[in-house]
Parts: structure tokens; C-alpha cells; sequence
């Protein structure tokens, strides 16, 4: 009991030491005071006073002593010097009072600073220490971070999921707020992707692991966040390299006061109210904070340097597929030309069979749920005997296979070529359009749908007309940036008639259409001439755009890698309202970060011309100090409830 008892008062003290220092200086400083001015116990008062200068200072002074070593003047060393100073010319209860508020001072500076990072520690217990797991028959509680990829792991109603996976039995709507800041549950089902963090609420879902401990969504955003806090902005940076002159200029000046004056009041009463605390701690505190809001709100930003350069962004260029439209895009119409439609889509989908692009999937995804086209000796005929409704129907590979970057595919099957692709791409492959084709094609298009010309043979055989439906967030979205003062802009690979229907839909004035990557990369550039500008795309896609922008911004980010590690923003869930968000809060903590240096500048100034007019003394200085900084840390923290 009596080894228990000081080792835990040690652990006590050993988490507070700041608040035990501060207060017990505090104590010495009033009892001191006290016993002097009511008692008359002078030596009393001088000891004890002394003592309170001691008992607060000497972590100051230690840490004063390692910035001269390391030859970098710091607030420590101001105020080490006013203290011995003040000890030194008989201005006890000015020493002890500097000394004593300074303490305080540094307390509540780390109190109100741990709380700019409450969203990091929300986020890190977010993740429960132990998960449920099927094995050998049975169900096992384990630590979370033992949960081996492919393991199954049970997740009852009302439970947070300990591991990121993918649904394999069971329905649910999952809380999914914590990583991707969606303000509605979403369904899951068989074969959706969950997340570390997020809440089951509703049905029990059994979950394939695909990532665990350290290697979860979650941890990934939480990693990023550590990183964008200890980032330093520009801003940041600078006032650092003015503070490394800054502090042996006040000394300086202070030297010149006493010898000009001989008063050596007024020489440590300038060591004090030079301390340059707001103006090195103001920024920082508005960066970590915005940082830690737009974290708990689904968006990731790398660091206070591409917060602040977000923070002068005045357009905001948009990809359209997967951005301002779904990403789901589907099959809406099939013409024949010489041929059925469904021979037709078929030819279509052989061709982009081993295709990635977006619109070879939802060719291929319409063949496969209608009657195939088969090769007969060499020409194409419709199989007789369908399979039954919801039955999958297979395609057959394509013997050669060519993608054509932002064009289409050329392909070869059984002696044939194929070609699927846009207008240039048949023009290169000498493919004449017929004259009845071009108006299937432009009616098509005025209906904002892309439509894919299918060649066989030199002979155009169809058209597939694709529709990606546009988001319903995405007008709001325009409008919102446009009141803020943000242009927009939206650059496409789709044709101008397609582009021209989305534009108009989602309110854009600015759009450029029939673009590769390249040339949205040079049109980025071309705008960055005038422009602060943002690029939003999905973060793989575009990513030649998302790098020459100011802003590189990725949506849909969750569980992605690559976007929550290279993009200076990301956009946790798929949702364009988080852009506005995300563009104005920056916005906000660039003016909130000028206002803290404003604060400290001109706080210095006022105590400058208090203490030329002797309104200002040793102690009434540090409160003031103490009081800029607890000013621009209270400014700062505003951009948590942002």
C-alpha cells in the first residue's frame, strides 16, 4: 500500500504537471503577496515570492537554456530573462507574477490545443478493440487488429465494424458518418464494401476482411490527418522564419532601452510584451482546427499548405463522368443499321469485352442480360433459344483487341474487324457515316446520352446510345460555388451536344468537350493563368488534371489508397456537396488566420505604446500576452463547429 500510493501520485503528477506547476507558482505567488503587503513580513514575502518565481520558472528556464544551445531565441528565453531579471533589481512580485501567468498561460494553451485535435482522438476510437470471427465452426472474440484478411467476421445490430470488408450474407443500413461524412445510413447488401468504424444498425451482416489493425480506411484517414496537423503552411513557415529574427531583435532593442534609459523596469517590461506567442501560435491553431472539422466531416486535407492555397481558389473545374454525373452509366437505347439491335450490341460488346473504360462495362453488362448474337460460318445470326429471364448470357472473346485512348476500341473476331468508338475514331479507321446514323447520332446526344458507333467491317452496324445520369446534388453544388464567389467549369471526353445537355443541366457556363487526358491537363494550365484552380476528379482517373491543378480534389476516396495518400483534398463518400463545404471552410480559415496574425500585431503595438507612456508595466504586460494568445487559440477553435 505504501510503494502503491507514491507511485501513483507520480503518474498523477506526471500527467499534470503543467496544471500542478501553474497552480502551485500560483499559490506561492499569492501567499507571498499576501503575508507582505497584510503582515509586513517583508524577508517573508521576498522568500516565498522567490520561491513561486522558482517553482514556476524552472521548466521555463530549462527549456530557455536548450534554445540558446540550439542558437534559436525563443518566448522561454524572453521570458527566463524578465524573471532573473526582475529577481535581480528587487522586483520580486513582478518577477513571481511574469512567471506565474506565464505558466497559466502555457496550461491553457495546451488544454484549449488538445481540443483542436478531439477529431483525431474521436477518430481513433471509432475502431472497437475486438471483433467476433467465424472460426472452426464457431464464433471467437478477438482483438480486432489479430482479424486475418479473409477471415469472416459477425457483426450484430447496433455494433461498430471492427474491420474494413465486404458484405457476404446479410442486409443492413450502416451508419457510415464516421469515414465518409454522409449524413444517411447506406444499404448494404451481399458483395458491398464496409468500412472499419461505421455502425451496423439495422440487420446482422457477416463480413470478408479485407483489412484490419493498422491496415483499415479508417487508420489510413487517421495517419493523414496526423500528417496534414504537423504540416506547416506557408503562412506558418514564414512567421517562423520571422520569429528566428524577431526574438533577437527584441532583445536588442531591449539592451538599447537600458542603455539610452537606465531604466532597467522598462528594458524587462519590453522582453515581455515582445514575446511573439500569438503570432507563432495563431496560425497553427486555425490550420489544426479546420483540419480536424473537415476531417470528422468526410474530407481529408494533406496539409495547412494546400489548406491555404484552398483557401484562394476562385474556380473549380469539374470531370464530368463520376463527378457531376453517377458514374453508373448505363445502356438506354440500341439501333441497328443492316442489322438487328441486338446483333448489333452484341458485335459492341465482343469488341469492349477486355475493355476497363466506363462504357465498355455497361455495353458489355447490357449483352450479357439480352439473347446473344452468335458467329454461324462466318456471318452473325441470333441464337433461337434465349436462356431464361435473369440469366447471364456469355460473350465470346475477342481474337485481337486494341484500346484507342479517349477514341474506342478496334478488335478482330473470326477474320472480322470491329470497330466501337466516337466519330474520330471511325473517321481514322476510313469508316463512312451514313447520312441517316449522323441523325440517330445527334438525336441521341441532344438527349445528353454518348453515342457509340459500332463498325464491322468498314461498315457502320450500329449505334449504342449510353446515359450517366447526373447527380441530383449537382445544381445545388454549381450554385453554392457561384455564391461563393467561385467560378465553375466542366471538361469532358464526351462530344459538345452531350456536353452542351449536361452543362445546361447542372448550370455551368464554361464546359470544354472531345477532350483526352492530355488535353485537359493543358486546359487546367491554361486556366491556372488567371485562376486559384481546383480539379475534381476521381483521383486514379485524370490524374495528369488532378496534378497540374493548385488543388488536385479526389472523390469517392474511401478505401481507396491511392487517392487518400497522393490528393491535396479528398472526398471520403461520392458526394458532391462536400466540395462547396470543403472550398468555403478553406476560404474561412485563411481570413481566420490573418485575423490571429492581425491580433497578435496589433496587441504587440498596444502594449508597445503602453509601456512608452508608462501605462503598461512587467506584470499587466505578460497578462496582456497571455490573454492575445489564449485570443487567437479561442479565434482558431471556431473552425471546429465551422
Amino acid at each position: 500500500m505504501s510503494e502503491r500510493l507514491p507511485t501513483e501520485w507520480y503518474r498523477y503528477y506526471a500527467k499534470h504537471r503543467t496544471a500542478t506547476i501553474a497552480a502551485t507558482s500560483g499559490l506561492l505567488y499569492a501567499g507571498g503577496w499576501s503575508i507582505g503587503y497584510f503582515a509586513g513580513l517583508d524577508t517573508a514575502s521576498v522568500a516565498i515570492l522567490i520561491l513561486a518565481a522558482v517553482v514556476g520558472g524552472y521548466d521555463i528556464a530549462r527549456q530557455g537554456y536548450h534554445e540558446v544551445r540550439n542558437r534559436t531565441l525563443g518566448i522561454k528565453t524572453l521570458v527566463t530573462l524578465a524573471a532573473i531579471g526582475a529577481i535581480a533589481i528587487g522586483a520580486y512580485w513582478e518577477a513571481a507574477a511574469v512567471v506565474f501567468l506565464f505558466s497559466l498561460g502555457s496550461y491553457l494553451e495546451g488544454r484549449t490545443m488538445r481540443k483542436t485535435r478531439t477529431a483525431l482522438q474521436e477518430l481513433l476510437e471509432m475502431t472497437p478493440d475486438t471483433a467476433t470471427v467465424r472460426r472452426d465452426g464457431e464464433l471467437k472474440e478477438v482483438p480486432a487488429r489479430e482479424v486475418e484478411t479473409g477471415e469472416t467476421v459477425v457483426v450484430k445490430p447496433g455494433e461498430k465494424l471492427p474491420v474494413d470488408g465486404e458484405v457476404r450474407t446479410g442486409e443492413s443500413a450502416v451508419n457510415q458518418a464516421p469515414v465518409t461524412g454522409e449524413s444517411a445510413p447506406v444499404y448494404k447488401t451481399d458483395g458491398d464494401e464496409v468500412y472499419a468504424g461505421t455502425i451496423n444498425q439495422a440487420g446482422s451482416l457477416e463480413v470478408r476482411t479485407t483489412g484490419a489493425g493498422s491496415d483499415t480506411t479508417l487508420q489510413r484517414i487517421i495517419r493523414r490527418v496526423e500528417q496534414a496537423q504537423e504540416a506547416q503552411s506557408s503562412t506558418e513557415r514564414l512567421i517562423d522564419r520571422f520569429a528566428k529574427y524577431y526574438t533577437p531583435g527584441v532583445i536588442a532593442l531591449s539592451i538599447v532601452a537600458f542603455a539610452v534609459t537606465r531604466n532597467a523596469m522598462l528594458s524587462l517590461t519590453l522582453l515581455v510584451i515582445g514575446c511573439p506567442g500569438a503570432l507563432v501560435i495563431g496560425p497553427p491553431v486555425s490550420v489544426v482546427s479546420a483540419i480536424g472539422n473537415a476531417a470528422r466531416n468526410g474530407v481529408l486535407m494533406k496539409g495547412g499548405e494546400h489548406l491555404e492555397t484552398a483557401g484562394t481558389i476562385d474556380l473549380v473545374a469539374f470531370d464530368k463522368t463520376g463527378t457531376l454525373t453517377r458514374g453508373e452509366p448505363t445502356v438506354a437505347d440500341v439501333e441497328g443499321f443492316g442489322v438487328e439491335d441486338r446483333e448489333a450490341l452484341t458485335l459492341a460488346a465482343v469488341a469492349e469485352k477486355k475493355s476497363e473504360h466506363h462504357l465498355a462495362d455497361a455495353i458489355v453488362e447490357a449483352a450479357h442480360e439480352r439473347p446473344a448474337a452468335v458467329a454461324d460460318g462466318g456471318t452473325v445470326a441470333v441464337e433461337e433459344t434465349a436462356s431464361p429471364p435473369g440469366e447471364s448470357y456469355s460473350i465470346p472473346d475477342p481474337d485481337e483487341f486494341d484500346v484507342v485512348a479517349g477514341k474506342g476500341v478496334v478488335a478482330r473476331h473470326d477474320g472480322r474487324e470491329i470497330v466501337v468508338g466516337n466519330r474520330t475514331l471511325l473517321d481514322d479507321c476510313d469508316v463512312e457515316v451514313p447520312a441517316d446514323v449522323e441523325e440517330h447520332v445527334r438525336e441521341r446526344e441532344q438527349h445528353g446520352e454518348t453515342a457509340v458507333l459500332v463498325a464491322d467491317d468498314a461498315a457502320v452496324v450500329g449505334v449504342v446510345a449510353i446515359r450517366d445520369e447526373l447527380r441530383e446534388a449537382a445544381p445545388g453544388v454549381i450554385e453554392s460555388l457561384r455564391a461563393a464567389g467561385v467560378e465553375t467549369a466542366m471538361l469532358t471526353g464526351d462530344n459538345k451536344r452531350v456536353a452542351t445537355a449536361a452543362a445546361e443541366a447542372v448550370g455551368i457556363d464554361d464546359y470544354r468537350a472531345e477532350l483526352l487526358p492530355e488535353d485537359k491537363q493543358a486546359i487546367v494550365e491554361e486556366l491556372g493563368e488567371d485562376h486559384t484552380v481546383a480539379m475534381v476528379g476521381d483521383g486514379i482517373n485524370d490524374a495528369p488534371s488532378l496534378a497540374t491543378a493548385d488543388v488536385g480534389i479526389a472523390m469517392g476516396a474511401a478505401g481507396t489508397d491511392t487517392a487518400i495518400e497522393t490528393a491535396d483534398m479528398a472526398l471520403m463518400a461520392d458526394d458532391l456537396g462536400h466540395i462547396p463545404y470543403a472550398v468555403t471552410l478553406s476560404k474561412a480559415t485563411r481570413r481566420n488566420v490573418y485575423e490571429n496574425v492581425a491580433i497578435a500585431i496589433a496587441t504587440v503595438a498596444l502594449l508597445l505604446a503602453g509601456v512608452l507612456t508608462s501605462y503598461v508595466t512587467l506584470a499587466s504586460g505578460m497578462l496582456v500576452h497571455e490573454a492575445s494568445v489564449l485570443a487567437v487559440i479561442g479565434n482558431g477553435m471556431r473552425l471546429l463547429r465551422y
